[in-house]
């Protein structure tokens, strides 16, 4: 009996051991996932902080390189600019004679590209044999316009050391004078030309400087001659644009006008035949009464013989 109690006291404690030795065992795995879980959670919120920290780094660079990319093409555009300008002066300093087919070209491919094909003359010839680089046929007459322009004078003019550029200007001033003479003498009123003509010149540096000497104006003014840029005769080419299409407009205005006239003329005529065919009509109806009370009359006459009888 002793035994049995024994045996049965140390299962028991044998079982409560075990028990215990299991709950720490579940004390100890609660812990690890506890502390498991904090780690994956710190992880994770280091890992979006360093996300965020990589997002807005590249956002910072991918402005920087915006940046960088506006200043390249400001910076490409600058380049262009000076190359437009360089080729400028390139073709200012060609030879005269490959200058002058340039500003010819030039000019005719202005004219072409605004103004109607009918109204552009290039290289065109008069009847007494003087032959301009072009002409604009206007409904007011035959606008004359030269672009045979020197440079070489300009060329010197600007080469010159300082001590000779006066001189060197009064010369390029006078072959500009010779040149407004030339563009001056396609002015021929008995071949139905306007009392002007115009000198293009196909540099904008070159007309910039001309337009600011007096003497040059004040001499072109006299000969009936208006000097004319690239930019400048652009715009009155389209200011011609507008006087064509106004004119067409006006013509347009004008068949209209007539059309209406005639239809006026044909309204009054047919008012007039209404009227007359009226007075027809009155004076048929009139003739139709009279007629028919003879009739009457004639009946009742007629049916009073029948009685008599």
């Amino acid at each position: 009996m002793p035994y049995l109690f024994l045996g049965i006291f140390f299962s028991s404690l044998i079982l409560i051991v075990i028990l215990v030795f299991k709950l720490i065992k579940i004390r100890r795995n609660s812990l690890f996932e506890e502390k498991l879980s904090s780690f994956k959670e710190e992880i994770r919120k280091n890992f979006f902080d360093v996300q965020n920290v990589f997002l807005n780094s590249s956002q910072a660079i991918l402005k920087e390189f915006s940046k960088i990319y506006e200043k390249l093409g400001s910076l490409d555009k600058e380049t262009q600019s000076l190359l437009n300008l360089t080729t400028s002066f390139y073709d200012l300093f060609k030879p005269t004679k490959t200058r002058a087919i340039l500003g010819e070209a030039v000019l005719k491919n202005l004219a072409e590209e605004v103004l109607p094909k009918e109204v552009v003359f290039p290289q065109y010839t008069f009847k007494n044999g003087k032959k301009v680089d072009l002409v604009i046929k206007l409904p007011e007459g035959l606008v004359p316009i030269d672009a045979k322009f020197s440079l070489e004078g300009f060329r010197k003019y600007l080469d010159a050391p300082q001590q000779e550029k006066e001189r060197y200007k009064k010369l390029f001033i006078e072959s500009v004078k010779k040149r407004i003479d030339e563009t001056s003498s396609y002015i021929l009123t008995d071949e139905k030309t306007t009392d002007f003509s115009l000198m293009y010149i196909p540099s904008e540096a070159v007309y910039y400087f001309l337009i600011t000497e007096t003497d040059i104006l004040d001499y072109a003014y006299k000969k009936k001659v208006f000097l004319v840029g690239p930019n400048n005769f652009y715009v009155y080419l389209n200011t011609i644009l507008v006087g064509l299409k106004a004119l067409k407009i006006e013509k347009k205005s004008k068949e209209v006008y007539n059309l209406l006239e005639r239809l006026n003329k044909d309204l009054e005529s047919i008012q007039e035949d209404h009227f007359t065919l009226g007075i027809h009509l009155k004076n048929a109806s009139l003739k139709f009464e009279e007629i028919r009370k003879k009739l009457e009359n004639f009946n009742l006459q007629l049916k009073n013989v029948s009685k008599e009888e």
